[in-house]
């Protein structure tokens, strides 16, 4: 065997290629949106962390593409563990930037999402990430730590997220290597 043949090899073994993934989601903002709720509470959700993004929400998944949507400075690439999804690999996925972190977040903290206003998010509906877009909210609550939480959840959770990320993980490595030292400020705030 030869060393491009083997090369090849290796690459094929560390970096699968999967088909197309793209689960059914349902965009009725009729069950997702309803700002007295988000209003009441001050969108706790998005002070701990941005959304995340379905591959559905870009027209273009390549190197290209999705490097000039992250050059907007909002989008940030996102590692998940594979314990948090059950898998025995972690995913990269792209989600909305934290505030104050950099566009490869890897070392994840909770902060608030870099795009949440007094009013609100800075994007409207369509714009938003599926995360956001089928975030359900509720006015059930629950205490946690000394603080209530709400009982909000993603109907796009982290997991789906991941199985849909899942094909595209060598077009993310190499947008994360592209990114890894760069600073980019957010161009929705100049």
């Amino acid at each position: 065997m030869s060393n491009a043949n083997i090369d090849a090899l290796i690459d094929e073994l560390l970096n699968p290629q999967f088909d197309y993934r793209s689960i059914p989601k349902d965009y009725s903002q009729s069950q997702t949106v309803n700002a007295k709720i988000c209003s009441e509470c001050g969108g706790e959700c998005c002070k701990q962390c941005g959304c995340h993004f379905s591959p559905d929400d870009f027209k273009e998944i390549s190197f290209n593409s999705l490097k000039q949507e992250m050059e907007k400075g909002f989008i940030s690439i996102d590692y998940v563990d594979g314990e948090a999804i059950y898998q025995s690999s972690g995913v990269y996925i792209l989600r909305v930037r934290n505030r104050n972190a950099p566009i490869v977040d890897l070392g994840f903290m909770r902060s608030p999402c870099i795009l949440l206003t007094q009013n609100g998010c800075k994007l409207d509906y369509q714009q938003r990430p599926t995360g956001g877009k089928l975030l359900i909210p509720s006015t059930e609550s629950y205490p946690i730590f000394g603080v209530i939480n709400r009982k909000c959840h993603s109907e796009y959770s982290i997991k789906l997220c991941c199985y849909e990320w899942q094909p595209h993980q060598k077009v993310l490595l190499n947008l994360l290597n592209y990114f890894r030292d760069k600073e980019i400020p957010c161009s929705l705030w100049l």
